[in-house]
């Protein structure tokens, strides 16, 4: 994650593992500490409450109903050997989408686990200042606990 200002002399290293259900090989997604950059863009939760409007009331009736998820959208690059390399690296991401698992963030002593994270989308992104050899992928996870 990218701080800016005072924060800026405490930036820590941020990586994150992705452990499918199948499987349980974990594979790392980004590593800061390993040249695979990490920008962490949304990481955000919601709740289902139902609002009703009581007859003749002064205020709505309002019920917490559960249902507590969200999602967490970040984007890793790297260089590759090749250009046609890019192509064959987004290709197996693309295969772990509908892959359900535990998703490990850590920045720095602070670890967030996400159990029974789906992965819902992947995005080939380009960079154009860089050589045809660098790639960054946006992944799209569907969350619900965090520890």
């Amino acid at each position: 994650m990218k701080r800016t200002g005072e924060d800026a002399r405490a930036t820590t290293k941020v990586k994150i593992q992705f452990t499918p259900n199948a499987g349980l090989i974990p594979v790392t997604l980004g590593d800061d500490a390993n040249r695979f950059a990490i920008v962490v863009e949304q990481l955000g939760g919601a709740s289902l409450a139902q609002v009703e409007a009581l007859a003749g009331g002064a205020h709505q009736a309002m019920f917490a109903r559960g249902n507590v998820g969200g999602e967490l959208i970040f984007r890793s690059s790297k260089s590759y050997a090749s250009y046609h390399d890019t192509f064959a690296q987004f290709l197996t991401e693309y295969g772990r989408l509908n892959q359900q698992g535990s998703l490990v963030l850590t920045e720095g002593a602070i670890t967030l686990t996400f159990a029974s994270a789906i992965l819902r989308g992947v995005q080939r992104l380009f960079d154009a200042h860089h050589s045809g050899a660098h790639m960054g992928i946006r992944y799209t996870f569907a969350i619900s606990t965090i520890t």
